[in-house]
């Protein structure tokens, strides 16, 4: 991959929505990951501004200190946790909780998405994803990330949750305006993309307590349960849990799949490689496109106390991004970052999160995805390639393509 001339450090605004959009962006975050590691950076449409950390050590180093670094006032970088008409703090979802209430919310779900259960759900995943490549023509030209990105990680967390065919297409397009709030495509500002968050929370309620009257066998059922012991998800935690499974379960394995196809068009020599032994690269083949798309750029933490981090003064209240997207492509923790080698081992990847009490539920279900998606494709269609430039997701936290056009 050649990397665009950078621009200068100062000209690196990761706050600015329209920074992710440009042609120069890992040469910039590499820049800064030598000149300028921790660094401030502000925007109108990013609240009242943010500390950045863009090398891998210190991420992992933050994401560990739970104490000092809190997701209790929110995770988006470009949410404050009092702006008006925004989701508040401390309603209920699992990721704006810290130790011990998040560990103990995180064990009615994950069960769920263990290793063991993911493989009992291999051909499932496999049956389905063939069937979405079967319906595509013999030849021409799609829409990838509608007609095949999209479709399988949706029909996958709409099964295990069990969710009516005809309510599918409406939580798809409220994830849309949930998670493209900084995108004028969708018409959605960050506060309509809180009322599209509600909206899929109120829906999930309603379903959640239904299944806990009437339960099933699917994930909702077991997640809105009561516990042998009287222990059960309040109201809003359902709500929240319902909302988060269904927006990441998408989005973010829509992202990944719809990255990797690009990587394995502009790498055709890996696609090669990968379809010479696709079952035995399939492990270290999507943990590479997982890394490579890096689908949810970033986290925020807030600080607790005033403290002095790597020489930096940070006052309680500051909001600290830990930038995924730079620490995947960190010289000191990847040989040879900018290049896409579907056998790199070892792969410290941090796209489901560094190592701490956050890491992604939904890894183990995503990278089956990944890798059973490409088999599938490549399969009946080894010659598929991305053709003309995909149009991307304007956001500061999710690295999002809302189309790209591949041949068959």
């Amino acid at each position: 991959m050649t990397l665009q001339p950078s621009s200068s450090v100062e000209a690196a605004n990761l706050a600015d929505p329209d920074f992710w959009l440009g042609d120069t962006v890992h040469n910039d975050l590499a820049r800064l990951r030598r000149e300028n590691p921790i660094s401030w950076h502000e925007h109108p449409e990013s609240g009242r501004g943010m500390w950045s950390v863009v090398r891998h050590d210190d991420i992992c180093e933050i994401t560990r200190d739970v104490e000092t670094f809190v997701n209790r006032h929110g995770v988006r970088p470009h949410h404050d946790a009092d702006s008006p008409g925004l989701i508040q703090p401390g309603t209920g979802v699992m990721q704006t909780m810290d130790p011990p209430n998040h560990t103990v919310n995180r064990k009615f779900v994950s069960p769920s998405f263990t290793v063991r259960r993911i493989n009992q759900m291999t051909e499932y995943v496999r049956t389905r994803a063939s069937a979405i490549v079967e319906e595509l023509p013999e030849h021409g030209t799609i829409d990838f990330v509608e007609e095949v990105a999209a479709r399988l990680p949706m029909e996958i967390i709409c099964d295990v949750l069990d969710i009516p065919a005809a309510d599918r297409a409406h939580l798809q397009h409220l994830t849309n305006l949930a998670l493209g709030d900084q995108d004028p495509t969708y018409g959605a500002t960050p506060a309509e993309g809180a009322q599209a968050t509600r909206a899929m929370r109120e829906y999930g309620l309603a379903l959640g307590l239904e299944r806990r009257r009437q339960p099933g066998d699917d994930l909702l059922s077991i997640v809105a349960a009561q516990r042998p012991d009287g222990s059960a998800l309040t109201d809003e935690q359902l709500a929240a849990m319902f909302g988060l499974v269904v927006a990441a379960g998408n989005e973010t394995t829509r992202t990944a799949i719809s990255h990797g196809m690009l990587a394995l068009s502009e790498f055709p020599d890996q696609r090669v490689r990968w379809m010479a032994d696709p079952e035995g690269l399939e492990r270290l083949a999507a943990e590479e496109i997982i890394r490579w798309a890096t689908p949810v750029r970033c986290i925020r933490r807030t600080v607790s106390r005033d403290i002095e981090y790597r020489g930096v003064p940070m006052r309680k209240g500051d909001k600290v991004v830990l930038w995924f997207a730079s620490g995947n492509r960190d010289e000191d923790a990847f040989e040879d970052p900018d290049t896409f080698n579907l056998a790199r081992d070892p792969n410290p990847s941090l796209s489901f999160g560094a190592a701490g009490p956050h890491f992604c539920l939904g890894a183990n279900l995503a990278r089956r995805e990944v890798s059973v998606l490409f088999q599938a494709l490549f399969s009946r269609f080894p010659e598929a390639h991305v053709v003309g430039r995909p149009t991307m997701l304007r956001s500061v936290l999710v690295n999002g393509v809302k189309s790209m056009r591949v041949e068959l």
